[in-house]
């Protein structure tokens, strides 16, 4: 009985988020002239939210140009629908997997193991991911470091992100004892951090922006984790989306002063040093 409860409210809960997000194909758009690309999105400070009843940020100014580029290259005309908000990066994940015709954004890194389930635009942002911890924590220079001098702290990491594979590698590799706890979103991280020095965390180089807007008392330590990661937007495999995508979204876009012009409105002007 407990089973059939369970499997009930699951069947529930998926079918209130295809009533919720629901949009058209490119094939239908192409068909009719008009059309809708349904978009749903895990807040991401600088690339979107919502503020003051209005979508705002870098992937919000990016997916309008979009727009503008499918009426003027195809003739067609998209509408785009901010469907809704989805608080846990695994929940959008899994949201975005299971339905068919509708546009992730977020900060989604395109891994080899992820495009084993999804589909991907082609990268809209190279994004470095940092080492935080709290201002008062001791300076981190090298893997080493988390052993010894962040000795009895917690990493607090982001559940389904990339993130989770470079905590894992640490741990093994330097941090045996180290202490991982796996969360639901960033700004509960950068939370905790604030009123707990003891935990540290990984996180994208966007985020760290925000949080030096905010004057949390975060502190990036100057470990390189590596190269930046490209971020895209992301669908399901049975979304036929990616031909307008992959027409609209190319280096030479990336390269042009509207795409600068976006990076620091959204991120700021230190931010263009880092776009690769």
């Amino acid at each position: 009985m407990k089973q059939f409860l369970i499997l009930a409210l699951l069947f529930i809960s998926f079918s209130t988020h295809a009533q919720k997000y629901q949009g058209d194909s490119w094939a239908k758009v192409k068909a009719s002239g008009k059309g809708t690309l349904t978009i749903v999105y895990y807040e991401q400070p600088g690339l979107i939210y919502l503020e003051n009843g209005k979508m705002k940020g870098m992937c919000v100014d990016i997916i309008s140009d979009f727009a503008e580029f499918v009426e003027k290259t195809y003739g067609k005309k998209v509408e785009i629908k901010y469907a809704g908000e989805e608080t846990v990066f695994t929940d959008f994940l899994k949201i975005v997997q299971n339905t068919k015709d509708i546009l992730g954004v977020t900060n989604v890194t395109i891994t080899e193991e992820r495009k084993k389930i999804f589909k991907f635009t082609p990268p809209f942002l190279s994004n470095p991911l940092v080492l935080l911890t709290h201002k008062n924590a001791p300076n981190i220079e090298s893997y080493g470091d988390i052993n010894t001098q962040l000795k009895g702290y917690t990493a607090e990491i982001i559940a389904g992100s990339t993130h989770v594979k470079r905590i894992e590698q640490i741990k093994k590799q330097h941090a045996p004892a180290l202490k991982v706890e796996y969360v639901e979103n960033g700004p509960g991280i950068l939370k905790d951090i604030s009123a707990n020095p003891k935990i540290f965390t990984i996180l994208d180089f966007t985020e760290y922006v925000d949080a030096v807007r905010k004057s949390l008392p975060v502190k990036k330590q100057k470990l390189d984790l590596g190269d930046a990661e490209n971020l895209a937007y992301v669908m399901s495999k049975q979304s036929d989306w990616e031909e307008p995508w992959n027409a609209f979204l190319t280096d030479a876009y990336r390269k042009s002063s509207r795409y600068r012009k976006i990076i620091v409105d959204n991120l700021g002007a230190t931010f263009l040093g880092i776009v690769k």
